[in-house]
């Protein structure tokens, strides 16, 4: 008995730990509204949390693509999950747009850390922001 709850126990630890891409891929299908932006910069930061008509949403489809509307305009990306931790976006032709590192990932929330280029020349620069989104009812 101990060692069927052993393995029991040694399973779902397993499985916790790895993900697979295609269960990602699963909770992040559907559209995504975002709640908030924080930016880092060298120890300072900045969260802005008020929603306007210049936020985008994010549809993740089924068959790959992803689907920005702002206002009456729309663009439309291709996105893979080379790992499970990260989120790519590419254009029509494969080329690599931006790419993400996937925080957090259920089927109501999703956070992306973005790394962003350095202001000034020099080392010993954090630059990021972090994008915080929650799925919209019904999508």
């Amino acid at each position: 008995m101990k060692q069927i709850i052993f393995t029991l126990l040694l399973i779902a630890g397993l499985c916790r730990c790895n993900v697979p891409t295609y269960m990602k891929e699963r909770n992040l299908e559907g559209v995504w509204r975002t709640d908030s932006i924080n930016n880092f910069v060298n120890g300072f930061s900045f969260t802005n949390n008020t929603f306007d008509e210049h936020w985008s949403t994010f549809e993740y489809t089924e068959d790959g693509f992803l689907i920005e509307r702002k206002k009456d305009k729309a663009k439309k990306y291709r996105y893979t999950l080379p790992t499970s931790d990260s989120l790519v976006y590419a254009d029509s032709l494969g080329k690599r747009l931006s790419g993400f590192q996937i925080l957090k990932l259920t089927s109501d929330q999703l956070i992306l850390k973005k790394a962003q280029k350095p202001y000034l020349p020099g080392k010993n620069q954090e630059l990021f922001e972090v994008r915080f989104f929650s799925k919209m009812n019904g999508k």
